[in-house]
């Protein structure tokens, strides 16, 4: 069998100012054996089907995997050149018996609301109606009809903070495999609740409302005649008519059972739809309870400007509370500005800088606030993650750490999910001896800190990943959907 292989990691922070341009896009692209060969040795989905194909004795025929990062939504013009660039290597491979492609779930361009049912169906159109197409999904992806109706399944992963890629790409391989010898016909149903929940509440653990939701996915999954039932949280911040929360349960030929699943799982997660609510508290009383707190280190998270949704990474607002209230044992992880990285380079280490940071992008994150201090490390700001989830290596460009006497922060060149220890512990300092721990991310810090943080506080912060919904201009998700309506 000849089986072809790619991914299509493109997401989009629909409201961000900062644009995506074609040439990042294309310098981000791996193919034919580089692809092969770099992405069979990692975690990722690509890494699990390969595995599956190697047992199964396949051909695998690269295509391409893009990868280009998060920012704002993606030209039109970087779209349609991954799209043809992906579909025009298919064409030249030849006829192949099967497909599988890597999908955020969450590529929005200029003129595109749906940049994977798009690619899918251009897919589609090279192969033919019988040639098997899976696909797997992030958990944030916002699912689609078309999405659904050009795969012959998706298959999303069930771990948030994500680190099961590799088990669907290798349970892809599976359901290929019998789909080769017809032993399995797959039959997916799609549904979606009116809700669409902030990313802070998809958190899956114990006490958190997906907790409950998922367990029920994998009960009804346990089914033998199901193949599969994928519960995607979504992602607000990229913006379609079907942006939030979906089920897609998947049976051996059963449409009615795989109807049945889909809907109940939807009338689950909107029974608890209020549980989904945001837990957030005020800069001014997060900072105050984190200076008093007992109970530290206190990590502070930054859920509106995380490295994770496409903000800009320089968020101020709590930065500047910290230093108004003469805070001690603080560090702040981090404030992009590549623009203050290279002043205090040019001082050097051990020397004593007046910078202004921060809120320099747009006017969604906060002013520019102005610190002094001792320039106390420059590092090349690689490090590599100690998590299960979020695996790998980390490059936020230049960075440093400037000591403010009771704040230290660090600046990067680059915008960067703040989650786990490492990405102190590279620059020198030791989380677990600090009071206060400023992360920049929606959820990820809760699991990569867990055996640090003592308390837990996500700060209502201003920024273009809020998790209060209503202060963002949707336009295009369908309405009514709660929480921004009533209902």
């Amino acid at each position: 069998m000849r089986v072809a292989v790619g991914g299509y990691l493109v997401t989009a922070n629909t409201f961000a100012t900062q644009r995506l341009s074609l040439e990042r896009f294309q310098r981000s692209v791996l193919s034919g054996h580089d692809m092969l060969n770099r992405l069979g040795r990692g975690d990722g989905a690509v890494a699990g089907f390969m595995r599956g194909a190697r047992e199964h004795g396949w051909d695998l025929v690269a295509l391409h995997f893009m990868f280009p990062g998060l920012l704002g939504k993606v030209p039109e013009e970087a779209h349609q050149w991954g799209k043809e660039t992906f579909v025009s290597t298919l064409r030249k491979a030849g006829p192949v018996d099967g497909v599988f492609v890597q999908l955020h779930g969450t590529a929005v361009s200029d003129h595109t609301d749906d940049c994977d049912g798009d690619l899918l169906g251009s897919i589609r159109e090279v192969v033919g109606d019988n040639t098997p197409i899976i696909a797997s999904l992030d958990g944030h992806a916002n699912v689609t009809p078309l999405m659904v109706r050009q795969a012959s399944m998706l298959i999303g992963v069930k771990t948030n903070p994500h680190y099961d890629f590799a088990a669907v790409g290798h349970q892809a391989a599976r359901v290929m495999a019998q789909m080769f010898d017809r032993s399995v016909q797959p039959f997916a149903a799609w549904a979606q609740p009116a809700m669409v929940p902030p990313l802070q509440k998809l958190y899956i653990a114990p006490g958190w409302p997906m907790d409950h939701l998922m367990r029920l996915a994998r009960k009804r999954a346990a089914d033998k005649r199901v193949l599969d039932v994928s519960l995607l949280g979504g992602f607000f911040v990229s913006e379609r008519p079907e942006t939030g929360l979906s089920v897609v349960a998947t049976t051996n030929g059963e449409p009615g059972l795989a109807v049945e699943i889909a809907e109940q799982i939807k009338d689950a997660c909107w029974s608890r739809r209020h549980q989904f609510h945001a837990d957030l508290v005020s800069v001014e009383d997060a900072v105050r309870e984190a200076i008093a707190s007992d109970e530290t280190p206190v990590v502070l998270g930054d859920v509106a400007d995380s490295g994770g949704a496409g903000t800009p990474g320089d968020g101020t607002a709590i930065l500047a509370e910290l230093l108004k209230h003469n805070a001690r044992g603080a560090v702040v992880g981090n404030i992009a500005d590549p623009g203050a990285v290279a002043e205090a380079v040019g001082s050097g280490v051990g020397s004593t800088v007046k910078l202004t940071v921060g809120g320099k992008t747009d006017r969604f994150h906060g002013a520019p606030v102005a610190i002094s201090g001792r320039v106390r490390t420059i590092h090349d700001g690689v490090f590599t993650a100690a998590t299960p989830f979020n695996a790998g290596t980390y490059h936020r460009g230049t960075t440093v750490v400037v000591d403010c006497g009771g704040v230290e922060v660090i600046l990067t060149a680059r915008p960067t999910l703040v989650f786990e220890a490492n990405h102190f512990r590279s620059l020198g300092i030791e989380p677990a001896e600090r009071k206060i721990l400023v992360c920049k991310a929606e959820l990820q810090h809760r699991a990569g800190l867990a055996r640090i943080g003592r308390t837990f506080i996500d700060v209502d912060a201003p920024g273009l990943a809020t998790q209060v919904l209503s202060r963002l201009p949707f336009s295009k998700i369908r309405r009514p959907v709660f929480p921004l309506d009533d209902i």
